[in-house]
């Protein structure tokens, strides 16, 4: 009998390693680590949109336990909640090719707003804990964390940017503050106050993997529908070139002219241009440019830039830049009695010929950033979109410049054309944003610099004036 109450009193008697379990340990390295995730960020490969998401899953996963100890553990519990749409929501339209430029501005001031909030919060519901265990408040850690947080909003809403020695001395203090912040389990625990756990349904990894899984499906979906989106309404179309032009265009870029723009060539006096040889893209997309230049009377330049896929297309959206010597200024369009340019997309789909615009084409004033220097001028760009089933993708852009002195000149013209990939527009906007942010891999982008002689014919050598820029 003594012998079977010493083996029923062993198996009643915790273990040392039960007993040194802490109920608040969990919740509130949950709740650290998310602090930790939302607060610090990765800035390649896409961390910093993705691991403020995880951070803001664990703060909830941390919080849910808690929302029913006080009034300041619910309402960062609600925090949680409403910070995990709003980041999902500010994921979701930064995945679109959309301008959101404004759009980002009130995400981000609203996402503040809502983070300093939660952090009050989360202070005033660990206060009630030390204060209804009749414990000293340790919560240095939690107070210099809300500090630095009203620091660095006020930088972000000043653009303050790299901060060097201040940046510096702001990450230390910050590592020390995690260091502390992971101290709260065992002050917490140190007050013997007794957690009431809420009840949950569904357990931390499950909810979790649902909640990140949610996370990416609504993410890249709104990619794939912006890229849908981005594709502009086509119409059956007929090409046809002008008699006149097939000797000196080429016939591929005169048949996808209006009669309209191909009567502005009638006047020309001489129509020159250069094909570059097609460029193949790492995914096997293959791309031909070709610029035609047509002299007008008054020092008037026709600037015709071609492009077409002789395989593939652009699936994911491309874009172009262009740009001409700084002695050509940009001219009023007979045609349109506009300065802005004109172009289309054609393209086969399900055995028809379709025309269809090109989105945001648009010409002015603009800086493309380089590695070293900016370049800033006169552009002329546009984004290319075409079905996923389009077939023999083609297209153009056309406008007029003036040359500023009445002279022979030997000028140059460039197309800059961006091919993207797989999540390459991501987070990035358009392909001529990316262009002008200088950000685009050289192994997408395919520069057509080309140089003609006008005015004369002459030669560079004996022109009477150079252009080199």
């Amino acid at each position: 009998m003594d012998d079977r109450m010493d083996e029923l009193l062993r198996e009643l008697t915790p273990e040392p390693r039960e007993l040194e379990v802490d109920p608040w340990r969990r919740p509130v390295r949950f709740i650290v680590w998310g602090i930790l995730l939302t607060t610090v960020t990765l800035n390649f490969l896409n961390l910093d949109m993705f691991l403020p998401g995880v951070g803001l899953i664990l703060m909830y996963l941390g919080l849910r336990p808690l929302r029913r100890e006080n009034g300041g553990f619910r309402v960062c519990w609600v925090l949680s909640v409403l910070r995990l749409i709003l980041t999902l929501a500010a994921d979701m339209a930064a995945a679109t090719p959309f301008d959101g430029g404004s759009l980002a501005v009130h995400f981000y001031l609203a996402g503040t707003a809502l983070q300093l909030t939660q952090l009050f919060a989360l202070r005033a519901g660990l206060a009630r804990v030390f204060d209804r265990a009749g414990a000293e408040r340790r919560l240095t850690a939690v107070n210099w964390l809300i500090a630095m947080q009203i620091l660095v909003a006020l930088l972000g809403l000043l653009n303050a940017g790299n901060m060097g020695i201040l940046g510096f001395a702001l990450l230390i203090l910050y590592v020390g503050i995690v260091v502390n912040l992971f101290k709260l389990p065992k002050a917490l625990g140190d007050t013997g106050y007794a957690l009431r756990n809420a009840p949950v349904h569904l357990g931390d990894w499950p909810a979790a993997v649902a909640a990140l899984a949610v996370f990416i499906a609504l993410t890249v979906g709104a990619y794939f529908g912006g890229i849908a989106l981005s594709i502009p309404a086509s119409q059956p179309f007929v090409p046809a070139a002008d008699p006149e032009l097939s000797h000196s265009l080429p016939t591929e870029a005169a048949e996808l002219l209006t009669p309209e723009e191909a009567a502005l060539f009638k006047d020309a006096a001489r129509i020159q241009y250069t094909f570059r040889e097609p460029e193949t893209m790492p995914d096997g997309t293959k791309i031909e440019l070709c610029t035609a230049v047509a002299e007008l009377p008054g020092q008037r330049l026709l600037i015709l830039h071609f492009f077409r896929y002789l395989e593939g297309g652009p699936k994911y959206g491309d874009g172009f830049d262009c740009w001409q010597s700084t002695q050509l200024t940009r001219a009023i369009r007979p045609d349109t009695g506009s300065p802005q340019p004109t172009g289309a997309l054609v393209y086969e789909q399900k055995g028809e010929t379709r025309r269809s615009s090109i989105r945001e084409l648009q010409g002015g004033y603009a800086v493309t950033h380089g590695i070293l220097l900016d370049d800033a001028g006169d552009r002329v760009s546009g984004n290319v979109y075409a079905p996923r089933d389009a077939e023999h993708v083609r297209g153009y852009v056309l406008y007029m410049v003036r040359a500023q002195k009445d002279t022979t000149l030997v000028y140059n013209c460039c197309m800059n054309f961006l091919h993207t990939g797989f999540l390459d527009t991501f987070r990035r906007g358009t392909p001529t944003e990316i262009l002008r942010s200088g950000s685009a891999g050289s192994r997408r982008k395919i520069i057509h610099l080309t140089d003609f002689a006008s005015f004369g014919e002459a030669s560079a050598e004996d022109a009477g004036f150079t252009v080199t820029g």
